[in-house]
């Protein structure tokens, strides 16, 4: 069983948590030390809740009084650092959600540019296609050959392949049982194209599969799904160490698959 911390630096934390007021007071005299007088025109609480606040500080050793004015000890410094520190990564935390809730195991070694909230665009029930948008005008937007690893099939997607294909583009794909048997009944000439089309090798992963993945010849796109099938999230990356990732993940899953054109006369043979 996981030990929390003890009762005393617990009850430190919730003071300090318990009241924006009480960080902006730290945040101020993590700048310069300054008078009571000081804090009340910087900080919205009255002269009393400022007093107070000091007080709570100065009990824990977080502050000291020296000719009038509070100021930091170096204990106060590190406790503010590290709570700015916890307050970002919170932040980071719900803007990424729809992303991380959805990847599985694959998060667990997922680069951290791929955790940057400006390379995410999340869908919404307001808005529950802004994710999947993006994604087809990021395959649309694509600069040389491209892999991808896809758990669903849609005629957006398919149109936006053929669309690259027309163009010259080659294409290495991979999907899963379930999106063969949808695209056997539900998308037959897209099926077709992907066995007999020069430009698209695809393959056939031998278990579902719970991501989607694009590459071309720079950049990276993630995608997380929801237990329905509907892209959560999308991450878009340049960065060297997430193209690297990208790569060998692609590779270990092309791995477990074999091409579309051996599965079907396999299942051919079983009819």
């Amino acid at each position: 069983m996981t030990e929390g911390p003890d009762d005393t630096a617990f009850e430190d934390c919730q003071f300090l948590t318990g009241s924006p007021q009480r960080f902006a007071v730290l945040a101020q005299l993590r700048e310069r030390p300054a008078r009571p007088t000081d804090l009340c025109d910087s900080v919205d609480a009255t002269r009393t809740t400022i007093q107070r606040i000091l007080a709570g500080f100065s009990d824990r050793q977080w502050v000291v009084k020296r000719d009038g004015e509070y100021q930091l000890t170096v204990t106060g410094e590190r406790v503010f650092d590290r709570y700015t520190a916890l307050l970002s990564e919170v932040e980071r935390a719900r803007a990424v959600g729809p992303l991380a809730a959805h990847l599985g195991p694959l998060a667990t070694d997922l680069p951290t540019d791929l955790l940057d909230p400006d390379c995410l665009t999340t869908s919404s029930e307001q808005n529950p296609l802004t994710a999947i948008n993006r994604f087809t005008d990021w395959l649309r937007e694509v600069d040389g050959d491209v892999r991808a690893i896809s758990p669903i099939v849609t005629s957006v997607f398919n149109d936006a392949a053929l669309e690259l294909l027309e163009s010259g583009t080659h294409i290495d794909f991979i999907i899963d049982h379930d999106v063969l048997e949808r695209s056997e009944s539900d998308f037959t000439d897209a099926l077709e194209r992907s066995v007999e089309h020069e430009n698209i090798d695809t393959y056939v992963h031998d278990t579902p599969l719970d991501i989607g993945l694009a590459l071309d010849r720079s950049r990276v796109c993630l995608a997380a799904y929801d237990d329905r099938n509907n892209v959560r999230a999308i991450a878009e990356s340049d960065a060297t160490a997430v193209y690297n990732w990208a790569d060998a993940m692609f590779d270990q899953y092309k791995a477990r698959s074999e091409p579309l054109a051996t599965v079907l006369s396999v299942q051919e043979t079983q009819q």
